[in-house]
């Protein structure tokens, strides 16, 4: 994983102990979710592409397990900003592609002022959220929110939630506050359509830190950073991609074993009225047994104001009404 929001370079846990990796525990920092127990092991070398480190060390190892639930299954290595910092680098997403360049490879003489934040750990820029001057913002590669604010940060511009949403990190899960940005704008760019959760507690690392723009927004740029030049180029993707899906359900959760599991329950939400609860597992959907495919390709899409017959595991039943409820 490639995450500007780490400021490690970090091994899974997973591939520690499949490889029988010596481990030293050294520190315990928060993280989304709670605290995170990291550990060092000594001596070893990464390959990206046809960049090696060069010289041998410890590096830092933590158990990036939790992060299954996001879709993220069995990632082993995130490569964090003191790698990246010191190349101008590249997502081209559609082309799938990443690449690490010499500064100045790619000129971007417009492109959105960008800077190292405190401590030398965090790459972040300047935003505006309805009209105020929000600064510093992260800009996260690791997490897949579209905007974090804080909540002294939603107090100044009057943000208004509408629902909640859990969010997972190697700490856990997280239930954040979720509403829609009526003017959200970064560097030249006017972000439409972009939600925002609040946070409650500070886990980014600095308390400085106002706000965070994740994968969310980012996911529809291809996106060049050279911190070196101070600037970061975002170029629409082509096609643009479809609208970010927004839930009509109000259910969280995940699919597996021909169940699916209910990890959290929005607020105002069609699912909250049915009266469903994190735990519950939903077995079948209008009698037809639960699968990826029916949850992702069918109930996820129906339109709002069907109306579906949801089976729980244990033999009750619930009508849920699905709706656009934030």
């Amino acid at each position: 994983m490639i995450d500007t929001g780490f400021d490690q370079l970090a091994v899974s846990k997973a591939y520690a102990d499949a490889h029988h990796l010596p481990l030293t525990p050294w520190a315990k920092p928060d993280s989304v979710g709670g605290p995170t127990q990291f550990y060092t092991t000594p001596s070893v070398t990464l390959d990206v592409g046809a960049i090696r480190t060069t010289k041998p060390g410890a590096v830092t190892v933590v158990d990036l397990s939790r992060l299954n639930a996001t879709g993220l299954a069995d990632v082993e290595v995130v490569i964090g900003l003191p790698i990246l910092g010191i190349f101008e680098w590249q997502v081209d997403q559609d082309h799938h592609r990443f690449r690490l360049l010499s500064s100045g490879s790619i000129p971007i003489p417009d492109g959105i002022p960008i800077r190292v934040g405190p401590n030398n750990s965090r790459l972040v820029t300047d935003v505006s959220i309805n009209g105020h001057s929000v600064s510093p913002t992260m800009i996260d590669t690791g997490s897949d929110s579209e905007v974090s604010i804080s909540l002294a940060v939603a107090e100044r511009t009057r943000f208004k939630p509408q629902t909640d949403i859990a969010s997972v990190g190697a700490g856990g899960m997280v239930v954040q506050p979720l509403g829609r940005l009526t003017d959200f704008t970064l560097g030249a760019y006017r972000v439409l359509d972009a939600y925002a959760t609040v946070e409650h507690a500070n886990w980014w690392g600095a308390k400085e830190m106002r706000a965070l723009i994740g994968m969310g927004v980012l996911r529809n740029y291809n996106v060049t950073v050279d911190l070196t030049a101070g600037r970061m180029l975002l170029q629409p993707r082509v096609p643009p991609l479809k609208p970010a899906y927004r839930s009509t359900s109000g259910i969280q959760g995940y699919t597996r074993n021909g169940r699916l599991s209910v990890a959290h329950v929005m607020s105002r939400s069609p699912a909250a009225a049915a009266k469903l609860k994190p735990g519950d597992e939903i077995c079948s959907i209008n009698h037809k047994a639960v699968s990826k495919d029916l949850v992702e390709d069918y109930f996820a899409h129906a339109a709002p104001g069907t109306k579906h017959l949801l089976t729980l595991c244990d033999g009750t039943s619930r009508t849920i009404t699905l709706r656009r409820f934030y």
